[in-house]
């Protein structure tokens, strides 16, 4: 029986590796994070939370974050199977934005993405935007509610995410090809065809200052081991898009083991897979490893 709960997580990471890809871009990263969770009356718990994140293979910085959060049990049954819990917190974010490169011509076969050179070589027209850190803040606000039976717990949780971001200047590069157009020629005194000069300048743009609404649902199991320190847990969340007609913008399926030592030490070691790109993650697949310490 633990054998087989133990290939429960594995199996559900190999079926997302083997199956076909839906996912605009297969990336890499791992995620890490320290925290401590302190508990102010019974019940009710602060935490402060520090997070580094790699992407590319774990070869690219991605991003920074620390932040505070404060959490508070509503409602609990006598036997302890049920329980709600509310909580609110606050993030800063430091986000490395990398360069982009895109397309600026009427082609429908020529993709955004490829290398400055390959747009030169094809005298194709492109902005090339270098990259640029950005500072973001995020408020949370979640109601979490969890059903245990026997061993198993299930949970829901539904989080209200609002985050901006500052504003921020980085520079752009927009290359232009000259293309040929009729000028009149006194001399010949007639139109002729002239090839006007490339274009290549140096410009400076603004991005960030913008702020986005989501609606984080997300259900989860957990099984507790009998005699075993590891515990499985896998779940889904849908992010939702409040200000966008609440569309579905990415979904994120976990699945991993957590274990503590002592009631005191909390590790957790997990698999994510995201299915759509957006300002926050890239899609693909993420390693994510963190410790807690509860005092």
């Amino acid at each position: 029986m633990r054998k087989n709960l133990l290939f429960f997580p594995a199996a559900v990471i190999t079926a997302l590796t083997l199956s076909p890809s839906v996912y605009s871009q297969d990336v890499f990263g791992l995620w890490t994070s320290a925290g401590v969770e302190k508990k102010i009356v019974k019940g009710t718990d602060l935490d402060v939370e520090a997070e580094y994140r790699l992407t590319d293979d774990f070869k690219s910085f991605d991003r920074w974050s620390t932040g505070l959060s404060l959490s508070t049990r509503l409602f609990r049954t006598n036997d302890k199977s049920f329980n709600v819990k509310a909580a609110a917190g606050y993030k800063f974010i430091r986000v490395l934005n990398p360069e982009s490169v895109k397309y600026k011509g009427d082609s429908l076969d020529i993709a955004d993405g490829h290398s400055p050179q390959y747009y030169l070589d094809g005298s194709h027209d492109f902005n090339h935007t270098y990259s640029y850190y950005e500072n973001r803040h995020r408020l949370t606000a979640s109601l979490q509610a969890s059903y245990e039976v026997s061993r198993f717990k299930f949970s829901l949780r539904e989080s209200y995410q609002y985050t901006w971001s500052d504003s921020v200047q980085t520079d752009r590069r927009v290359y232009r090809f000259g293309g040929i157009v009729e000028k009149y020629d006194p001399e010949a005194e007639d139109f002729v065809q002239v090839r006007e000069p490339d274009t290549d300048n140096m410009v400076t743009v603004w991005k960030g200052g913008s702020d986005k609404h989501v609606l984080r649902s997300r259900i989860g199991v957990d099984y507790n081991i009998p005699h075993w320190k590891f515990d499985p847990f896998v779940s889904m969340e849908f992010f939702n898009r409040i200000d966008k007609e609440w569309t579905l913008a990415k979904t994120r399926l976990t699945a991993g083991f957590e274990f503590n030592i002592a009631k005191k030490h909390y590790f957790q070691a997990a698999y994510l897979r995201q299915d759509h790109n957006d300002d926050d993650e890239p899609a693909g697949s993420v390693i994510s490893i963190s410790y807690k310490l509860s005092l």
